[in-house]
Parts: C-alpha cells; structure tokens; sequence
C-alpha cells in the first residue's frame, strides 16, 4: 500500500463581478480494491451551497450552487488515498481458461456504449492498418494490443499540450503528434475498430523524477477482454499503467473526464473577462 496526498487547486478571476451558475465538479476518486479514500476536504470561495450525488456513471458529483457575485472562484480539493494496486496486467496473469460468453451478458449493455468507434480502417497509416490486423487476429490481443501502442508511439509523436480539449484522430494523424489525451482517444477508435471495447481513463502520472515527489495529470485507456475484466494501456508510456497512475472518475468521453468544466456566469456585466 502506498499513501498519496492529492491537492487540486483552481483558481479563475473576473474583471468584474459576476454571479455564478450552479457548477459541477468531479474531485473524488472512485472507491475500490485497489484504492481507499482516508480522507478529504472540499473549500470553495465565494461558499455555495453544495449537493453531493451519484451519476449515471457512478461517479460522486458535487453540485455547487452559488448565490453572491463575486471577482473570484477559489477551489481546493485535498485527499488522502490508499493505493493498493501494486502491479500491472502481465501474460502471466491472465485467466487460463477463457471466460464464457453468458458470463459476460450481465456486462453487455454497459461495454456497448464503449464500442462504437467513427474511424475508418482508410483513415490509417499502413503501420497502423497492419498492427490493427494482427490484434485483432491474434489469440492473445492483450499482447497483440501492446505491440499496438508501440506502433503508435512510433508514428505518432508525444507532445505535452495545455490547450484543452482532445484532438480528433484525424487531427492527430495528419499532424502526427498528441498529447496523451489525444493519443489515448487515437487508440481507443482503433481498438474498438476490432469490436473490443475501449473506454477513455484520465488521472495523474506519479512519477519519482520529481523532487519532492510529484504527479502530473494524464490520460490512457482501459481495454476489456474476454479473459479478463479490464486492461490498462498508454500509447506514450512503455510499461500499463498501475501503481505509477491514479485514475479519476469514468466518463464516456473524453469531454466529461475533467474535474471542474470551468466557470460559467448567469449574470456577467457585457465585457467582464474569465481568466
């Protein structure tokens, strides 16, 4: 077990004053096996009136509603978690025996919403069409799917980007690099071009390059089997994510994974600026 202390702080400030919507913020991990909530601490200035509930997903939400104008959004986020995962997905750890159809029907309906995929087989570089071929004719596809990260990772350049949102995949082939937003959701289409389902995982990289030791936010992707419940991997790292990853709540798509939207203002004087 490893003990990891999380504060997320934002800040956003206006010119003018502003009265704020209702926001919702996703700032708490989900509890399980592999990773405990000790304790945790939500402080938001101006104070609203906060609402905790679960989504469709699952997920605690915290609704917050303001009801002053202010110049400015304070919001701190600290936790304290237990980690418990010690170890990624090998070959070795994969179920002997494969897993019977009827014994995933109960999960059908949910993994259906994570195998759509919009990208085309023409869409993609020959290295790519070629690993995407191998995977899905492989025995072992957890294997086959890690050779596929490497050829992505060859032909798709890693580059931090604070801009956000998440590129298109068309986007991020013609222009030949991502971040690993960008390079996560590359995979996840083409993963899902072999009928396996694929969903989108953002969190933080914990890395011991730091001093002290620091974290950095960070996206990769789950992929589910038949032999087993669900396999970590990122196109820009070398090893699955495991214990050098803590993962945030699920989303369907990349556009629902961020902790906190950003403000929005139900009465803004004409000209105020959000920075």
């Amino acid at each position: 077990m490893q003990l990891i202390h999380v504060v997320h702080q934002t800040t956003y400030t206006f010119d003018q004053a502003v009265t704020l919507r209702p926001h919702r913020l996703l700032l708490r991990p989900r509890d399980g096996f592999d990773l405990r909530i000790r304790q945790s601490g939500l402080s938001i200035t101006p104070t609203p009136a906060l609402y905790w509930q679960r989504d469709a997903f699952n997920n605690s939400v915290a609704i917050a509603v303001f009801d002053q104008p202010t110049l400015q959004l304070d919001i701190v986020s600290t936790l304290t978690l237990e980690q418990y995962q010690t170890d990624g997905l090998n070959l070795s750890q994969l179920l002997p025996n494969p897993v019977l159809d009827h014994d995933l029907e109960p999960e059908a309906a949910v993994l259906q919403a994570y195998q759509t995929s919009r990208l085309a087989l023409s869409d993609l570089p020959q290295s790519l069409t070629e690993g995407l071929s191998r995977a899905c004719a492989a025995h072992e596809q957890f294997l086959a799917l890690q050779a596929l990260c490497a050829d992505i990772k060859a032909v798709i350049a890693y580059q931090i980007r604070e801009t956000p949102g998440v590129q298109t995949c068309l986007e991020t082939l013609a222009l030949g690099s991502g971040s690993c937003r960008d390079l996560a959701w590359l995979l996840i289409e083409v993963v899902r071009g072999c009928g396996l389902p694929a969903r989108f995982v953002s969190g933080y990289l914990l890395s011991h390059q730091f001093e002290p030791i620091d974290g950095a936010t960070h996206a990769w992707v789950e992929v589910y089997f038949k032999t087993t419940a669900g396999s970590a991997l990122t196109p820009p790292l070398d090893d699955p994510p495991a214990r050098s990853t803590l993962r945030w709540p699920w989303p369907l798509t990349p556009s629902m994974s961020r902790p906190f939207p950003g403000p929005t203002c139900q009465h803004r004087i004409p000209g105020s600026i959000c920075r």
